[in-house]
């Protein structure tokens, strides 16, 4: 039986969960979501080692938006999606096509992606690995559909612009464990491509609740570090592996809401086991389990006004090497070095050879093999409380761990795989340590080999720039008077 101190206790939770209906709601919100699944077999990105193209589709493939904008009338726009992510040029146009028509700047717009490797190749220009292996009306059908994408994908902008209404904010954070991280080090200090249950990962859950001004769901944002590759290569279905079940069975749940998964700092991390589409929809369930246990406790209310950031900086790689070590590693004949760094990075013979052989390519137009990559962060600072962070490429996991001492991890919201996915983005540690995630991928992509052993502390630094710009410009309370927005629709 209730007595009236638990009745008391539990009408003042649910004070602080959900503001009172009469009160001023701080937002408006729009949602929209657009389904991207091309409607005949196409090759699928994610795994080079694939010899086909799709056979048909498992679950829809989808992008979705939420628009947002505060009290001052200052818009911003967060886009998901179910691929494998955005090129720096993808990116680029659409950002472009955004300010044209809306008004948004390139700060207000978030491109993020779910890294499911279960979705569509996108045309990148950087890409070496599975372009060899696609005809030429293949590779037409990819550059028709990344075009596509692209149209899609601004005018899912600005239908979600146009849904604007008044709106309430909250945030929680809850957990889920089935990620692991995949780098097993061997008693000799030889990393492996294996799970490793003693190493770092990220379990945290952030959820971003968006409800009407009368308390009715309108839409959930969520996060989790985990690479989408429990479907593997064998599979040709085209789907958004976990992150698309979660999504799936949260708009069951809630009809009328729009689900969308935002992908963490997962470079390095997996589902185990792995390999299924059961296991795929399990891990799916256990996700959206996490949410919507999270929707359910207490959240604390989300303030404007937003204040964005974004930044672009030189990432410094290691000396490249010169073309005679180029020529040797093409002709398969390697020197000491060229072993020494095929080893330690645990790179194929013949992905080796491949990179080389791009390599000399580039020389031969008298292109210069790039010292450094601009690599874009990106922050939104929500009044004095929800710093949402998003970095460019597929972080591993101990960047997360570093944030979350030095940076307060109650109201940090970390997101990788944002604007511009084009290269794992190793710690020094990983660095260090070599094999895949270390530099290894880099042969697969037209840049000069890995990066230099000032990567995490250039980032790092950078990070804390942004963030403390982006805390200092935002003033307390609510925001300032309305004013007539710029953006136009």
């Amino acid at each position: 039986m209730q007595t009236r101190r638990d009745s008391f206790a539990s009408l003042c939770a649910l004070a602080l969960a959900k503001p009172a209906l009469g009160a001023r709601p701080e937002w408006k919100a729009g949602l929209a979501k657009v389904a991207i699944t091309p409607r005949k077999s196409i090759w699928m990105g994610g795994f080079g080692a694939r010899k086909k193209p799709s056979e048909g589709v498992l679950n829809e493939l989808y992008a979705k938006a939420l628009a947002l904008e505060d009290r001052s009338g200052k818009r911003a726009v967060l886009v998901t999606t179910d691929m494998t992510g955005f090129s720096s040029g993808l990116a680029q146009r659409v950002a472009q096509q955004a300010q044209k028509r809306y008004g948004l700047s390139r700060d207000r717009l978030l491109l993020n992606s779910t890294h499911t490797h279960s979705g569509v190749l996108l045309a990148n220009p950087l890409l070496i690995w599975s372009l060899g292996q696609l005809s030429p009306e293949q590779s037409r059908d990819v550059e028709e559909y990344t075009r596509e994408l692209e149209d899609q994908v601004v005018a899912l902008i600005g239908a979600a612009l146009k849904d604007l209404r008044p709106a309430r904010l909250a945030f929680g954070r809850g957990t889920t464990d089935f990620s692991v991280n995949r780098r097993l080090k061997t008693d000799k200090g030889v990393v492996s491509f294996r799970p490793d249950p003693e190493g770092p990962v990220d379990h945290d859950v952030p959820v971003l609740r968006v409800e009407s001004e009368r308390g009715q769901l309108l839409g959930v944002v969520f996060g989790y570090a985990c690479h989408p590759s429990c479907l593997m290569a064998d599979n040709f279905l085209l789907s958004g592996d976990y992150a698309g079940f979660a999504q799936e069975e949260l708009e069951q749940r809630h009809p009328g809401a729009a689900a969308l998964f935002v992908q963490g700092f997962g470079g390095d991390s997996t589902t185990h086991p792995r390999g299924t589409v059961e296991l795929a929809r399990k891990y799916g369930g256990m996700l959206a389990g996490a949410v919507e246990k999270t929707l359910s406790d207490s959240m604390k209310p989300v303030n404007g006004p937003l204040t964005p950031a974004y930044t672009v900086f030189p990432l410094a790689f290691a000396p490249t090497p010169s073309r005679e070590e180029f020529e040797a590693r093409a002709r398969g004949k390697n020197t000491d070095a060229g072993r020494q760094v095929q080893e330690f990075l645990k790179i194929s013979n013949d992905d080796f050879r491949k990179h080389a052989q791009e390599a000399l390519k580039m020389m031969d137009r008298n292109e210069r093999l790039p010292a450094e990559y601009p690599y874009p962060i990106q922050a939104w600072q929500f009044g004095r409380g929800l710093t949402l962070l998003a970095l460019a490429g597929e972080v591993v996991v101990d960047y997360a761990v570093r944030l979350k001492k030095e940076l307060d991890p109650e109201t940090l919201w970390l997101a990788g795989y944002s604007n511009d996915v084009f290269a794992y983005i190793p710690s020094l540690r990983v660095l260090q340590e070599g094999s895949y995630e270390g530099g290894g991928a880099m042969a697969g992509a037209r840049l000069p080999g890995p990066f230099a052993p000032s990567i995490e502390e250039t980032i790092v630094r950078k990070i804390r720039e942004l963030v403390e710009r982006t805390r200092i410009s935002s003033p307390p309370g609510a925001g300032a008077r309305k004013q007539k927005p710029k953006e136009k629709l």
